[in-house]
């Protein structure tokens, strides 16, 4: 027997015997609920994260076309006094 397939041997019975811990009963399906739950959760999140960028658009361009901030802004004078 070599020593790379004695090696081996050695290895495959201290594998042999650990022991494989055992997950409980409903582990996958609360799992599956949580994720679900999550995947809903995050896509409201996103839902409402777009409807609140959409809004902020539509404020801001209901606010520049109402100020047009682009314009140059008249030229304030004093008004002039008819009796002096």
């Amino acid at each position: 027997m070599s020593l790379a397939d004695r090696e081996e041997a050695e290895v495959r019975q201290v594998l042999a015997g650990l022991a494989v811990p055992l997950a409980p009963a409903g582990l996958a399906a609360e799992a599956v609920r949580k994720g679900r739950g999550r995947r809903r959760r995050r896509a409201r999140l996103r839902r409402a994260g777009w409807v609140l960028l959409c809004c902020a658009v539509l404020a801001f361009a209901v606010w520049a076309a109402r100020t047009r901030p682009w314009t140059v802004p008249e030229e304030v004078t004093t008004p002039s006094y008819p009796r002096w």
